[in-house]
């Protein structure tokens, strides 16, 4: 047998390297991830984990990103911004992520930026689409979906096609639902219009009855709803208990509203920022979310999981494409170099001017038995 003499230095270092290796220690590339897992949203978040995880999952049986397993840590923040903000403080401080994905709420984004610019890194994928998160633009933040103006647009216009003016409007009161107004209010204005009644809820509860009263008075032939599932389906239950039965419009973070409201939900138009996860349309990564899906326990396929699934894609390929050990400001210097990154169907674009990513954006219709017509 043939020996090779190392030069002491040398089996030293090998010698470390092989005890880190078998430690753990060069295992993991850790993932933050903070989100809704207890409060009114926290359906929607487990779902789009969900996705994440089955992505994860597969990268990690074929041996991960050059050997190394991807590792997500998830917290639970119930939606609350100070919460998000202290968790996304343990990710990058005790858990030592080196980027964070998935998280959930205007609010939580806006509190977590200087959070997450003072510690030089990224923060790939939300389900905010919030103008402020993307006009003017600000680092680190990479938005998968596209903005919340591009899903009311889409909204508005279908509306004044079909001949629906008489639009009202209810929003969730906070940073999301103030910003969701305000580009329904341009949508409309640039259309010589303005919403018949404007409603505020609540963040957080589904403390609807002020709402239902205001809108009702109104008699709208359309209602758009810049809000979650659970306040959205008590909505549309009390405004149908006042005989009032108007064309509703849910933005994508409520595509979950079947599960609140059942049957009901027929006929509610549902905004969405993805492609259609239940049939394969010839879209690449279609095929490879419901593959990859189906192998895991519950194989539902859905929007929520679908956009969690893309996310963790684009984790990935960044990761794909870094030479030498990855740190965050390797992360984010290559995502700031993806033009027209194709993921399989859906292309995603980033540049150190921009973090808009995506605007697709597609009105699907909810049925009876809770899927999604097209």
């Amino acid at each position: 047998m043939n020996t090779v003499n190392f030069p002491k230095a040398g089996r030293l270092l090998a010698a470390l390297v092989l005890c880190l290796a078998s430690s753990g220690a060069l295992a993991d590339i850790v993932l933050g991830h903070s989100g809704d897992l207890s409060g009114t949203s926290a359906a929607l978040t487990t779902d789009y984990v969900r996705g994440m995880n089955a992505y994860f999952d597969d990268i990690n049986r074929k041996g991960g990103i050059r050997g190394e397993k991807i590792k997500l840590v998830s917290l639970d923040d119930g939606f609350n911004p100070d919460k998000t903000a202290e968790n996304t403080k343990a990710l990058i401080e005790t858990h030592n992520a080196l980027a964070l994905v998935g998280f959930r709420g205007t609010a939580n984004m806006l509190k977590i930026v200087p959070i997450v610019q003072a510690a030089g890194i990224a923060q790939i994928g939300n389900t905010s689409g919030a103008k402020s998160l993307r006009d003017p633009y600000v680092p680190n933040l990479f938005h998968v979906r596209a903005s919340t103006t591009d899903e009311i647009e889409a909204a508005v216009n279908h509306a004044w096609t079909i001949g629906i003016k008489k639009i009202a409007v209810l929003y969730q009161d906070d940073a999301f639902g103030k910003e969701g107004l305000e580009a329904l209010n341009a949508s409309m204005q640039k259309r010589g219009a303005a919403p018949v009644a404007v409603a505020p809820v609540p963040r957080g509860t589904v403390d609807v009855a002020k709402a239902v009263d205001v809108i009702a008075a109104a008699q709208p032939q359309a209602v758009v709803l810049i809000g979650q599932a659970k306040p959205n389906a008590a909505f549309i239950k009390g405004l149908r208990l006042k005989g009032v039965n108007p064309q509703f419009f849910v933005l994508s973070v409520s595509s979950g509203l079947y599960a609140e409201l059942k049957e009901p939900a027929a006929g509610v138009i549902a905004i969405q920022v993805v492609p259609y996860p239940f049939t394969e349309l010839g879209n690449a990564v279609v095929r490879e979310y419901q593959t990859m899906i189906s192998a895991t326990s519950d194989k539902k396929f859905s929007y929520n999981s679908m956009e969690g699934f893309l996310n963790a894609k684009l984790v990935a390929r960044a990761l794909q494409k870094i030479s030498g050990p990855v740190t965050r400001a390797k992360i984010i210097s290559t995502l700031e170099s993806f033009t027209s990154e194709d993921l399989g169907g859906f292309a995603l674009t980033y540049s150190k001017q921009s973090n808009l990513g995506s605007r697709f954006v597609n009105l699907t219709m909810i049925r009876a038995d809770g899927s999604f017509a097209r």
